[in-house]
């Protein structure tokens, strides 16, 4: 059993992304790698051998190559695309092939061949059954694994969260749209799953965002260009240099959730009054144990049983880092202004060995080494609730739009052509699809928010809220059960929604729980499943060649 659990391949497909890991312990690991789908195509190849194909670091490579001048000697290919109404489409069986054989021989570096790896395979939601097939097909006959347990993100998202019964929403990344899904006694529903938002995913929220930092601060243009000596800006430049700064924001967590829109925040009013007390009961547990009276004093076995001592502590270094840094600055230690790097600025150069430095001593720095960046960064989550925003994004909606010149926005110049419904709202959608009353009250009560990228954070901010908390209240119109009436004492006889985040058990997931929490299902899956042999939940190489790749469709459910 140890060394069948050793042995497990996790991959995680997306349109954009592989993300593969090798072996299932007592002590589960993050992803190995997280391999880019888009793949390199050689000049003068047809394509129909995966040795056409430049992958990973081998187009990394290459294209630096090109980059220094040199002679661009491929094409790029993505062998998955999103359609908007579909979804997840291959279009390119070979190249998608070449993705699979590079993470499995060369990135991971597997010490026994692939046919000693049972294998755990999850897909989007739309990923339609035919390619479900071909991708048996593919695994089997192609890379000679011997075992293999195919299913959806929204499966192994609830897996995570331990939630037999809940619904879904799985943030895609750029260009990928999101998907909702109502997941119902371990199986994903059938009627309601694959509603699709096409036009709400992170990179929507990175444009946004990048376009409200540029509108708090008019300078930034001349701040790039003067980091590389004043040359002006080409076409996209700025947009790119945004969009940098906002993917810097998000890994050192220093996006949170401020609204006038959404009613979060000091002074908001937008979707309802009551949207900034829920979120901030639901997302602000850390602050509801400190009193006004007697800042910092809580219930410590509270805050232990609750999990909340990483996010206090988190917080009082945050606040004490932040102070020091608007001080050094010239700013309000109170400003909630945060320094980014300029991403036109060149690497410091390294200290010499024998140089001494006085770490008590602030040290000084290059000014256009870094870009300040104020409250409006954390406006960041508003297309997915009142996605009518972007139409600030069309070239022609404003003169900060124009100079970012996302074309892609064109078409929400038109009031007619913006989204017309917000994640909230599609979950009720969802929910509404649910025939069965019992049904759907019950998946009704739990919310689980997952991403391809890293919009989606399962971890609570304090004393704002973050998404998955803020969508609570919204969702209360859309609850049927709601109506059940009230007992003797006043309290409502439904049971309250809850947002369930991945366990604080598991370590290795705690700063990425947001886009690791599917990949965590499918580890843990695939430790219950695959190592049962008994179990006739997945395929074996055996049942491919005797009954078909479409046999995993007749398998007993969980």
């Amino acid at each position: 059993m140890v060394g069948r659990d050793e042995l497990l391949l996790v991959f995680d497909l997306t349109s954009t992304l592989l993300r593969a890991g090798l072996g299932v312990t007592d002590l589960i690991r993050g992803p190995l790698i997280e391999l880019p789908t888009r793949v390199g195509r050689m000049a003068g190849k047809a394509g129909t051998r995966v040795e056409d194909f430049l992958v990973g670091a081998q187009l990394a490579a290459a294209e630096a190559v090109t980059a220094a001048g040199g002679t661009r000697d491929f094409d790029i290919v993505d062998p998955i695309r999103i359609d908007e109404r579909t979804g997840f489409q291959v279009t390119d069986w070979t190249a998608l092939e070449a993705v699979f054989r590079y993470a499995i021989h060369t990135s991971l570096q597997l010490q026994r061949p692939p046919l000693a790896h049972p294998t755990v395979l999850s897909l989007p939601p739309s990923c339609p059954p035919a390619h479900v097939d071909q991708l048996h097909q593919l695994l089997f006959e192609r890379l000679l694994l011997p075992q293999l347990f195919v299913s959806s993100r929204p499966f192994f998202a609830a897996g995570t969260a331990g939630a037999t019964d809940c619904v879904v929403l799985d943030l895609g990344y750029r260009g990928e749209g999101s998907e909702v899904s109502v997941v119902r006694d371990n199986e994903v529903y059938e009627p309601a799953s694959g509603l699709r938002l096409a036009a709400l995913d992170e990179g929507v929220c990175d444009d946004y965002c990048a376009l409200r930092i540029f509108e708090a601060d008019s300078t930034i243009p001349a701040q790039l260009a003067a980091a590389r000596g004043g040359a002006e800006l080409a076409p996209g430049e700025l947009a790119n240099a945004l969009r940098r700064m906002v993917g810097e924001l998000k890994v050192r967590d220093l996006i949170e959730l401020e609204s006038p829109l959404l009613g979060v925040g000091a002074g908001a009013a937008g979707l309802g009054a009551g949207v900034a007390g829920a979120a901030g009961a639901a997302g602000g547990g850390a602050a509801a144990m400190q009193t006004d009276g007697d800042e910092g004093s809580f219930d410590v076995a509270k805050a232990i049983v609750e999990g909340k001592v990483q996010d206090i502590v988190k917080k009082k270094g945050k606040g004490k880092e932040d102070a020091a840094t608007a001080a050094a600055d010239g700013d309000d230690a109170s400003s909630e202004f945060v320094r980014v790097a300029n991403p036109f600025a060149p690497a410091p150069p390294a200290p010499a060995a024998t140089a001494e430095i006085d770490l008590t001593q602030a040290q000084p720095q290059d000014a256009s080494a870094t870009i300040r960046i104020g409250p409006a960064r954390h406006r960041y989550l508003e297309p997915l609730f009142v996605p009518s925003v972007l139409g600030a994004l069309a070239p022609s909606a404003s003169p900060a739009a124009a100079q970012l010149a996302l074309h892609e926005y064109a078409r929400y110049a038109d009031a007619g052509q913006l989204p017309e419904a917000g994640v909230h709202e599609a979950i009720g959608v969802a929910l509404s699809m649910v025939e069965d009353a019992e049904a759907r009250s019950a998946v009704g009560e739990v919310v689980v928010v997952v991403s391809s990228g890293r919009i989606a954070s399962n971890r609570e901010w304090a004393p704002r809220a973050a998404l998955g908390p803020t969508l609570i209240p919204l969702l209360s119109p859309f609850r049927s059960d709601l109506a059940a009436g009230y007992d003797a004492e006043g309290q409502s006889l439904a049971r309250p929604m809850r947002y369930v985040r991945t366990p604080e058990y598991f370590a290795n997931f705690k700063e990425r729980a947001g886009d690791w929490a599917v990949y965590l299902g499918a580890c843990i899956m695939g430790k219950l499943i695959l190592g049962d042999p008994q179990a006739k939940l997945f395929m074996t190489k055996a049942d491919y060649a005797t009954k078909g790749p479409s046999h995993y469709r007749r398998l007993e459910m969980i």
